[in-house]
């Protein structure tokens, strides 16, 4: 699974390179909606499929709300999640690497307590956007996702793997 994300990733890059009309409008301030679908690596094989909204607030930061639905061989699960993302466009190419940090809720399976009750949830992580033209951009991204107290949780740490694409309005 790990060689596929990359090899994707990769593949989405150069063809992000070759395909971008303009580098410098594409980094430009304002709202944006994207979904993203991905996989985690702990023990109960579950898909993620998610959904963003963002705005841009400048060259080097945006804000976004996010909503993960999970697939566990255990369950379902939900988070939703409100990050902070500090930013760098490369000069003079599409690729804008990332950091991300945030807090959020997990639901039913998704950083639950036993008795199925939510659980605040914090991520951290870090992604490579690709400009594939001024309003479309493509997305990887690794978070790990930590309960705020994980002694009272069903499913601890996770470390979630996603590609997605985004559209700037």
């Amino acid at each position: 699974m790990k060689t596929l994300l990359l090899a994707t990733v990769m593949a989405l890059g150069l063809t992000g390179l070759a395909q971008a009309a303009d580098p410098v409008n594409a980094d430009r301030s304002g709202l944006y909606i994207g979904g993203n679908l991905g996989s985690s690596t702990d023990n109960k094989s579950r898909i993620d499929l998610g959904g963003a909204v963002g705005y841009q607030v400048g060259p080097y930061a945006r804000v976004e709300a996010d909503f993960d639905h999970a697939w566990r061989s255990n369950g379902v699960g939900n988070m939703a999640m409100a990050n902070a993302i500090g930013q760098y466009r490369i000069p003079n190419s599409t690729l804008t690497p990332y950091v991300l940090a945030g807090v959020g809720v997990g639901i039913d399976k998704f950083g639950a307590t036993h008795t199925g009750n939510s659980q605040a949830l914090y991520n951290v992580g870090a992604g490579m956007r690709v400009a594939v033209s001024e309003s479309v951009e493509l997305d990887a991204r690794y978070r790990m996702v930590h309960t705020v107290d994980s002694n009272k949780v069903a499913t601890r740490d996770q470390n979630l793997f996603t590609l997605g694409a985004a559209y700037r309005f």
